[in-house]
């Protein structure tokens, strides 16, 4: 997992080329003017906009992928994210390949509050949840999840 202001997300390029065409195109997206839903841009990502409203997400099963990374930039809002090691927990739904994620529940190892200003990437061995309420407040949330091929 890497959380960082969004001012540094190009100093995470070199990692992976299809992470780094992303991190060029999220520097130079503006993303307020994006439909809700799913963007297809390339074979190396593509992106989806949401508005929700943050949650309890005490008891929700944790979530991860085994062929993409999830980069999740707030444009309004603030959001708990959880995250731990998929070994280091337990698989609760089988990975299911069409939709690339799988189920897990355990304790979190590690929690970071996404702000607009901010930015979360999760990869395949991160296991997360997130849209959490921060101080147990819930609160409109705009987001955009980039999901990059690893």
């Amino acid at each position: 997992m890497i959380f960082d202001t969004l001012s540094n997300i190009e100093k995470y390029k070199g990692i992976n080329k299809n992470l780094d065409q992303a991190i060029d195109f999220i520097c130079g997206t503006d993303f307020s003017d994006s439909l809700e839903g799913k963007t297809a841009v390339c074979d190396a990502f593509y992106y989806t906009k949401s508005a929700m409203q943050t949650g309890d997400i005490t008891d929700a099963p944790f979530e991860a992928h085994r062929r993409f990374a999830d980069i999740f930039i707030p444009l309004s809002g603030r959001e708990l994210v959880k995250t731990a090691a998929v070994d280091s927990l337990i698989v609760t739904y089988a990975y299911q390949e069409e939709d690339d994620y799988c189920l897990l529940e355990g304790p979190a190892q590690t929690n970071v509050i996404n702000t607009p200003d901010t930015f979360t990437i999760l990869f395949p061995q991160d296991a997360h949840n997130s849209a959490g309420s921060v101080d147990g407040k819930v609160t409109d949330l705009e987001k955009i999840v980039v999901k990059v091929r690893v």
